[in-house]
């Protein structure tokens, strides 16, 4: 064991070995630089692969060794170990190998072991966890509503593609990320809305052309690099992603063949309601409780979200009724477009994003169905969305909500009559709060 953690910490040599390192090289050598630095206190970062957690760890070690002896930062990939009791060991051999102090542990997809949960749970439980500051990563949430560490000082965050606003952060001039710092929704009002819209009228066109190619790469680090700094992605990074979603349905014990039945179901509907029977049916995957089964195991690796209906008397969501799903980012969807033979629809693309950027900044998302159907529903604002350059008043369903918001192409204004803003999407995306990592 003692070898096998030297060999993954090479910098308790050397510290400037780290640089060395593919992942901080490639980092530090960038045109646009996707930094971090380290961040006290314990955390269970989990989220999709291919978003960049590796690199989140090794450049937080990066930026420790120019503060701690070498010799207290365990950083140990997880893939190989068996059980639980294997990444107690790591702790203990590390605990023997370590200097005086303050010692940092950083477990990269430790999610991937079996009875990792206990394991975490021992170790924040016993003295081994003295004078540390633990940090471990995972590619699932599964389980974690019931494995939240009540009463013990780790907190779970999400590690997600990168959203529109910090896309635009990463991608803009200068001038554009400075307005970004200033900007937000205040209280998420039509009013709110269309004052933070307007200040950034004289970026529109920079906006949209940031917007259009989010479309093409999202929120993937290894897509939007090579799309932007190199001109196109290439064929093995759509396979990586491909790939990797199903690596972790296979090792969950799901059939890979069912996953991809019911993902090009949900491809063939996408951003209109379906029932689970129909996908049932229609794909030849058993009963609806197959179709569930699958669906909850893709969310849980967040490859793809569902929006429940909700009963605006009563305020309450509809978990029995259809049901619309969204991929959890635009290059994953166009991912499995590619490999499903489906043609990507750029209305039905725009709408799932604007549901995944409401869904990370205000968490309840709905939406509201009956003679006509309202796209999204947060509280009492009702979220329509029209892909097209001239979305009129009349695009807006005529139902029972108060604060109105109706995303379009171009235009921007407000009608007090009816209390409705009218904004351009990508203006819409960056008033939201970005939360990337959310509790």
């Amino acid at each position: 064991m003692e070898s096998r953690l030297a060999l993954q910490n090479p910098w308790w040599a050397d510290k400037t070995r780290i640089r060395e390192d593919e992942k901080v090289k490639n980092a530090m050598g960038r045109k646009h630089r996707l930094l971090y630095g380290f961040e006290p206190g314990n955390c269970l970062v989990v989220g999709p692969r291919q978003t960049g957690k590796t690199t989140y760890l090794k450049l937080m070690v990066n930026d420790l060794l120019e503060k701690v002896n070498p010799k207290n930062i365990l950083l140990f990939a997880c893939d190989m170990l068996r059980d639980g009791d294997d990444i107690i060991e790591v702790i203990r051999t590390f605990d023997l190998l370590a200097g005086e102090g303050h010692r940092y542990v950083f477990l990269d997809e430790v999610t991937s072991v079996d009875g990792w949960e206990k394991a975490v749970k021992f170790l924040l439980d016993s003295p081994l966890s003295r004078d540390k500051t633990i940090k471990v990563t995972g590619s699932s949430s599964i389980g974690l509503k019931r494995e939240r560490f009540p009463g013990r000082p780790m907190e779970v965050k999400e590690f997600l593609p990168l959203g529109f606003r910090e896309f635009c952060t990463l991608f803009g001039s200068e001038v554009l990320k400075q307005k970004l710092m200033s900007i937000g929704a205040g209280a998420f009002r039509p009013k709110d809305i269309l004052n933070s819209a307007r200040e950034l009228v004289p970026f529109f066109d920079e906006i949209r052309r940031l917007f259009h190619t989010f479309l093409e790469c999202g929120g993937y680090p290894r897509a939007f690099f090579e799309l932007i700094e190199e001109g196109g992605i290439r064929e093995d990074t759509y396979r990586s992603c491909f790939d990797a979603v199903m690596f972790d349905v296979t090792k969950l014990g799901r059939s890979e063949k069912t996953a991809l039945s019911v993902l090009l179901g949900v491809l063939r509907r996408y951003g209109n309601k379906f029932s689970l029977n129909s996908i049932a049916k229609e794909m030849e995957v058993g009963s609806h409780l197959t179709v569930r089964d699958y669906l909850e195991i893709l969310e849980g690796l967040y490859a793809l979200r569902s929006y429940h209906q909700l009963d605006l008397s009563r305020k309450v969501p509809l978990f029995r009724k259809e049901r619309k799903v969204y991929l959890l980012d635009p290059f994953l969807y166009r991912v499995f477009c590619r490999y499903l033979s489906v043609s990507p629809d750029l209305p039905s693309l725009v709408e799932g994003v604007v549901g995944e950027h409401l869904r990370r900044s205000l968490k309840d998302v709905y939406f509201f169905s009956d003679k006509r159907e309202v796209d999204f529903v947060v509280g009492d604002v009702g979220i329509e969305v029209k892909w097209q350059t001239a979305a009129g008043a009349s695009d807006f369903p005529k139902v029972g909500i108060k604060n109105k918001v109706l995303l379009g192409g171009e235009h921007i204004y407000y009608l007090e009559k009816i209390n409705l803003v009218a904004a351009p999407v990508p203006a819409f995306l960056l008033i939201l709060p970005a939360r990337r990592f959310s509790p």
